[in-house]
């Protein structure tokens, strides 16, 4: 019986607008294992979603019932567009960033209160290694643009930088209204705005009526149930092959899986890499691991955990994911030695 791989691969046109997306470099391959007869009961879907492509497969023998939660996704979508103003240019992102620049407070609806509360909580218990306020440190490297010229920042305007030390810590609501200790913070949710989109897609197909589905959101993925009562099955990218599998990871239920990884994205000055995940205690590039893959049922924390896991290194992961509540943990170095928690093992399969 043939085994067919679908490798889905996306990307951002730089790694700091998670929204804009263009196909550069997998983060995971989707392995879809499908049986000698074609299954008539999946339903497949592709959302563009802020510019970003959104893949949904659902299996449910009510294709009707599939194809109106599809809507209601996209629906969900045009509603959530509309609050957050695509992050784009002029969004409410930008508006945020240019009020409390101006030490002024800023009225937002509450979906973006809701997504910087729980941002705050996950920030505080990574120890800030995943900290969404530190756009003007990603500004000072120059990572927004899509591409980066270098040379790196000096030493000095680090350090500048790291005196001043702006935080998603220093947001605070009254109500509705948004106000900043710090006027040098500077939001950028390019480190779980995915898992984000990932939840609120798998909320929306729930609410629908649907039990078994797949969401892939660049490579980051939420499922729920299974695929014709066997497990999903992800494959985890080899930093040293991307576009070849180092491990396979079985899931069942409500799960999601989020890779972070520094052989993703990143530059070269004077024949030196620079990856774009930056350390916000250093202000400067994670450099200790190649990848970091995380499991958890709730796609914003995985999203965010793996982003401060490959931050805090071989040394400090372990205490970081006890700190987040993250028990299945994959984390690969570079060179290629794989370590994993005893939760991911029982679901992966090195290859």
């Amino acid at each position: 019986m043939p085994q067919h791989a679908a490798s889905l691969t996306a990307a951002y046109p730089h790694p700091h607008k998670p929204l804009s997306l263009r196909l550069y470099c997998l983060t995971l391959i989707l392995f879809l294992l499908s049986a000698c007869t074609p299954k008539p009961n999946a339903t497949k879907a592709e959302l563009l979603v802020f510019g970003t492509l959104v893949q949904i497969t659902i299996y449910s023998s009510d294709q009707q019932r599939a194809q109106k939660a599809i809507q209601a996704v996209e629906q969900r979508f045009q509603t959530f567009h509309h609050e957050w103003h695509a992050w784009e240019k002029g969004g409410i992102v930008s508006k945020i960033n240019q009020s409390i620049a101006n030490n002024q407070p800023i009225e937002v609806a509450n979906s973006v209160k809701d997504f910087i509360l729980k941002s705050q909580q996950l920030a505080k218990q990574s120890d800030y290694l995943f900290d969404p306020g530190i756009g003007q440190l990603i500004d000072l490297w120059g990572f927004h643009s899509e591409q980066w010229s270098g040379p790196p920042p000096t030493a000095d305007k680090i350090s500048h930088w790291l005196r001043v030390r702006p935080s998603i810590a220093d947001l605070y609501f009254t109500g509705n209204q948004l106000y900043s200790r710090n006027p040098a913070v500077k939001l950028d949710f390019g480190g779980n705005a995915k898992g984000l989109a990932l939840d609120i897609a798998i909320q929306q197909l729930r609410q629908a009526g649907i039990q078994n589905a797949i969401v892939n959101i660049g490579g980051d993925m939420r499922v729920i149930g299974s695929k014709n009562g066997q497990a999903w099955s992800i494959g985890v990218q080899n930093p040293a092959h991307p576009q070849q599998a180092i491990a396979e990871i079985d899931l069942r239920g409500d799960m999601s899986i989020v890779t972070s990884g520094t052989y993703q994205r990143f530059f070269e000055w004077k024949g030196r890499r620079y990856s774009h995940i930056l350390n916000p205690n250093s202000g400067y590039p994670a450099e200790s691991l190649a990848s970091v893959t995380v499991m958890h049922p709730d796609a914003t924390t995985a999203d965010a955990a793996a982003t401060a896991l490959l931050i805090a290194g071989p040394e400090h992961w372990k205490e970081v994911a006890k700190k987040m509540g993250i028990d299945a943990v994959l984390v690969i170095d570079h060179n290629g030695h794989i370590e994993q928690t005893k939760a991911m093992a029982n679901h992966c399969k090195l290859l």
